[in-house]
């Protein structure tokens, strides 16, 4: 979500601003160009990330008493915690989706005019995002070979697996690299993109 604006700005908002010709005749290559505007996407996607975590870390810490209280009394001393070092693990395991979704959120607002046409484009975005993270909630799914390839699912089954205590450490290698796979992939069709002329100046 933090992520998605930057990108319409850098790409959709160039061209209705009229600089992205101004941009193209700087002596810069059009792939650092678009490395440029990458960064700057997953930075705001890192920040938005990081901000959420911390948001829920400092939520558990605060309730974490009233919770180790209720608990207690309802369950017997069952007590209620969370490892900060699960929220760190989180966070590494996301860093390769933002990376993923910075790039394919720059790929698609480049096809746009306008930015209002690239909040058409990247809107439905949401919805497919929101959706392999709720079903990784469901019931009966869990994490496995064929569940890992999948992006999204596979990144939430495993973040649920660190924020309950399990570390298996097969998977969260495997989910890592593959992510990264995806990533390297979505840079790359960015920057073939950004180097389409037809891309560019849609009329």
């Amino acid at each position: 979500t933090g992520a998605m604006y930057p990108a319409m700005d850098l790409t959709a908002g160039e061209k209705e601003r009229g600089t992205m010709e101004t941009i193209l005749t700087s002596p810069v290559s059009r792939t650092d160009l678009v490395l440029g505007k990458f960064f700057m996407v997953l930075t705001a996607s890192m920040a938005t990330a990081i901000l959420s975590l911390t948001s829920m870390g400092v939520s558990f810490l605060f309730a974490k008493n009233k919770l180790d209280s209720l608990l207690s009394d309802q369950s017997h001393g069952v007590h209620f915690s969370i490892d900060p070092s699960a929220i760190l693990a989180v966070f590494v395991m996301i860093l390769p989706l933002s990376v993923l979704f910075s790039a394919v959120l720059l790929a698609i607002a480049l096809f746009a005019k306008s930015f209002r046409e690239a909040q058409t484009y990247l809107s439905p975005l949401t919805i497919i995002v929101i959706m392999p993270a709720i079903i990784a909630l469901l019931p009966g799914i869990e994490l496995n070979t064929r569940t890992a390839l999948i992006p999204i699912l596979s990144t939430t089954l495993v973040c649920k697996e660190l924020v309950s205590g399990s570390h298996p450490w097969g998977f969260i290698m495997l989910i890592f690299l593959i992510s990264c796979l995806y990533a390297s992939v979505a840079i790359g069709i960015a920057v073939t993109l950004f180097n389409r002329e037809e891309v560019l100046f849609r009329a």
